[in-house]
């Protein structure tokens, strides 16, 4: 610990109250590394809840380019373990270009970024003043790169006056509006930002959280680029403002800064609003970096302090049946397509007919256009098609709903097409259903082409001559004892599990399947016979990468879990273990399921142990700079293999 660090902590801290305990040490704050003192008090079951001051200072080298430095401090107070009160974040970089050695003097320029910011609190929500300011260092000045005097915050959300200001390359870029209520934006926003190298200036309207429409101009040439009108959102609001709304009403709920009454992500309402909302959510990025329910770990905006609100629109009862039951019916659909589109038999075979040929141009065909159903059928699934406006939706996806696909394919160097022709209803009054009988009739053409191809292909396998297969089959199986057996360029443990597998597998299993095969004297028990022996032989070609990388992954699980710590006393650097418990638990699973993997004669199963070490090494990765103190406590060597894997959510 910083002795300075706590020199300072005692001066700056009251007197601890009864109850109170002091913390001084490593800590980890919103992912990052580093040391902290705070005052905590311990709650049920020993858990540790700050209580008073809190600081926390990180200084760290970056781990690929020694030459950038990062420092992070961080000064507020805790009550029941919520923020609150004034808080203050500094976040500096600091990269040093080594210039020359003169004299035995270091030449080197320092450029550096710097963020500072003041926030208030209470009961763990922004509320209050908050100030941001973004600073830059480059050649022996410092100048200002950004600055928010005066966010007001109320319980989360921003309102009043909202004012950024960025300064590019000796030009203002800025957003300026207003928030009521709730955190809605409201009046006139207005925007002036670079994008592709034009200076635009960006006017958008709102009443009270829903955009009426908006205006791009170059600000150089006073050109229009863009301009958009809601006319149907306009329309609506005269509605609810008249009292004249039926079938929708206002959603009580507050939504992010994309404001949507209904359109797909290719509509020009939805585009029109992405360079002006990527101005400001690089802004609440930076400003809200701090609070995890607004940023993640991975730097993403996850929830808005600015809102917008949105229209919901009331189902009648065989609507919200279709919703319930849609969904499934085109997952089988879409399951029944790929299949039959990847299907390596109809590819190989479709030039012994041009029926075939079709028939694997129509599963090409229809594996893309389900593709386009996906925006709309995800809305369905999600159950966010209650705030769409059925007129924008119809609009936008009319093109999906062809009353005619032309299908191309070639069949004996011939380029040839054929249609398939579908019964489109009234999409504009009946949206619900005409979506559900458009995807039964799609699933009922699929089952058609299904039915004609595995027939088909049924009738090719039957005068196809079992010896080529028994061929294939035989050199498929000479490859791989050649690849498992005599492996040489891995570790001991790595050939060990190779032999292990491949006498499972290759060897037992595999001569239990032969033996069948010999046996069956029907013509279908030996195609399907000779089917699972080329599956256990593709699977383990499949698998075979997979298992040579184990163990040389949880070595690296092992080297991620190990950190260097420097000695003062005596000048020394030695590596220790981080998060011991973690890792031991982790440890054991993964011995656990090398045994399993080891022992395996069903090869459908060797793909099950492969996938969940790697989902343990995945997990470990998460946890590794995740706050696990939770999972921590709650692992011990008496649990048993499912316990742990339940607590590490594997």
């Amino acid at each position: 610990m910083n002795k300075y660090l706590l020199i300072l902590f005692f001066i700056l801290s009251p007197i601890l109250l009864q109850g109170q305990e002091l913390f001084t040490g490593d800590y980890t704050f919103n992912g990052l590394k580093g040391e902290a003192a705070f005052e905590f008090v311990k709650g049920a079951e020993g858990t540790l809840i700050k209580q008073g001051y809190f600081r926390f200072l990180r200084k760290e080298r970056d781990i690929e380019d020694k030459a950038v430095f990062y420092k992070t401090q961080v000064e507020g107070n805790y009550e029941q373990d919520k923020k609150t009160g004034l808080w203050d974040y500094t976040d500096e970089r600091h990269q040093i270009e080594f210039k020359d050695v003169v004299d035995f003097k270091l030449i080197s320029e320092l450029s550096s970024q710097q963020i500072k910011l003041k926030a208030n609190y209470l009961q763990g929500n922004p509320h209050g003043k908050w100030t941001f300011e973004q600073n830059e260092f480059a050649e022996g000045k410092l100048s200002k790169k950004s600055q928010a005097e005066d966010l007001q915050f109320f319980d989360g959300d921003i309102r009043g006056k909202f004012q950024y200001k960025s300064f590019v390359s000796g030009k203002t870029h800025f957003i300026r509006g207003e928030l009521v209520g709730n955190g809605y934006m409201n009046g006139e926003w207005t925007f002036v930002y670079e994008e592709e190298g034009i200076l635009i200036n960006e006017v958008r309207n709102y009443e009270n959280g829903f955009l009426l429409g908006l205006v791009k101009r170059d600000l150089e040439k006073d050109d229009v680029i863009d301009e958009v009108v809601f006319y149907e959102t306009i329309r609506k609001l005269n509605q609810v403002n008249n009292i004249e709304n039926k079938g929708f009403r206002v959603s009580e709920e507050k939504f992010g800064i994309q404001f949507n009454d209904g359109f797909l992500s290719g509509a020009p309402q939805f585009s029109a609003q992405r360079s002006g909302n990527q101005f400001i959510t690089e802004f609440l990025t930076n400003v809200m970096r701090y609070d995890e329910k607004f940023v993640n770990q991975s730097g993403e905006v996850i929830d808005y302090p600015i809102h917008t609100k949105k229209f919901v629109f009331e189902l009648t009862r065989n609507q919200q049946k279709i919703v319930e039951e849609l969904p499934a019916k085109f997952d089988q659909l879409k399951t029944t397509v790929k299949d039959y589109s990847e299907r390596n038999a109809l590819m190989l075979n479709r030039q012994k007919s041009d029926t075939l040929s079709f028939a694997y141009a129509f599963f090409q065909f229809q594996n893309q256009k389900l593709k386009d159903f996906d925006e709309i059928m995800n809305l369905i699934i999600t159950k966010e098609i209650q705030y769409y406006d059925l007129n924008h939706l119809v609009q936008d996806g009319k093109t999906i709903l062809s009353e005619t696909d032309e299908i191309s394919f070639t069949f004996e160097e011939e380029n040839l097409t054929r249609e398939v022709t579908y019964t489109v209803g009234d999409f504009e009054n009946n949206f619900y259903s005409v979506l559900s009988d458009y995807i039964s009739q799609m699933n009922a053409k699929t089952m058609e082409f299904k039915s004609y191809v595995d027939g088909s292909l049924s009738k090719i396998e039957r005068d196809e001559d079992l010896r080529n297969i028994q061929n294939q089959i035989q050199e498929r199986r000479d490859q791989l004892d050649e690849k498992y057996l005599l492996a040489e360029d891995y570790s001991f443990e790595t050939l060990e599990l190779l032999q292990s597998i491949h006498d499972n597998i290759l060897g037992t299993g595999f001569d239990r399947l032969n033996e069948l095969y010999a046996k069956e004297e029907n013509f279908d028990g030996k195609k399907e016979t000779a089917r699972k022996m080329l599956d256990l032989l593709n699977e383990m070609e499949n698998q075979y990468q997979h298992l040579t990388e184990l163990y040389s992954n949880f070595d690296k699980m092992d080297e991620l879990y190990m950190e260097e710590v420097f000695n003062p006393f005596t000048y020394t650097r030695y590596d220790q273990r981080d998060k011991p418990r973690l890792y031991e638990s982790a440890e054991r699973v993964f011995e656990y399921y090398m045994i399993q993997l080891q022992k395996e004669e069903d090869y459908t199963q060797i793909k099950y142990w492969v996938e969940k070490i790697d989902s343990l090494f995945q997990r470990m990765s998460e946890l590794k700079e995740a706050d696990s103190r939770v999972v921590e406590r709650k692992l011990n060597r008496r649990l048993s293999i499912n316990r742990v894997e339940a607590i590490l959510e594997l």
